[in-house]
């Protein structure tokens, strides 16, 4: 079996799955359907593009580097600059050693988000946080940072509160502004 049919018939797979959950959502409540529903049908339109996407072009079209693709970044394999180190490229290829101040450091950023949603209730702490994440690790400057993390805030606000209907005053401050 070529790895192209692998791939389609996981693709098949997945579809089909996506389709068994339409199947059972059709016997939930009408407001029980609007979230599993949508989901499978653009869970099931992602794969038909994948499925696309993997029969269209070739073999050799599909071989990508997943860390330059995921952050547009160039990984410079492509256009490799000879260096004066003779170990450079062995010291980039050694796996990085654990850094016990990074996992507390992350440990730390998971304890305060959920502090913050038992202070002050989701929707303020998705705006905060992810404000403070964008403009902190320095992914954007502090205004596209705040326009994004608003951005976001204002969509899950809407899913969630206006069209679920879905409380969301569940913080011990209120940060709603007359807002929820």
């Amino acid at each position: 079996m070529t790895r192209r049919l692998q791939e389609n018939v996981v693709a098949l797979l997945v579809i089909l799955i996506f389709a068994a959950a339409i199947y059972a959502s059709l016997g939930y409540g009408p407001r029980a359907r609007l979230v599993p529903i949508p989901i499978a049908v653009i869970g099931i339109l992602l794969m038909l593009a994948q499925l696309y996407l993997q029969n269209s072009r070739s073999e050799q079209d599909l071989q990508i580097d997943l860390l330059e693709f995921i952050s547009k970044k160039s990984t410079g394999a492509e256009d490799a600059v000879p260096t004066a180190a003779e170990g450079a490229d062995e010291a980039a290829s050694q796996p990085r050693k654990r850094d016990p101040r990074m996992e507390f450091a992350a440990l730390g950023m998971v304890v305060l988000l959920i502090g913050m949603f038992f202070v002050v209730g989701p929707i303020p702490t998705m705006f905060l946080f992810t404000a403070g994440y964008f403009v902190l690790s320095r992914h954007y400057s502090p205004a596209w940072g705040v326009l994004y993390a608003f951005i976001g805030t204002l969509a899950v606000y809407a899913l969630f509160y206006l069209w679920l209907g879905v409380d969301m005053r569940q913080g011990m401050v209120d940060l709603s502004f007359g807002m929820w």
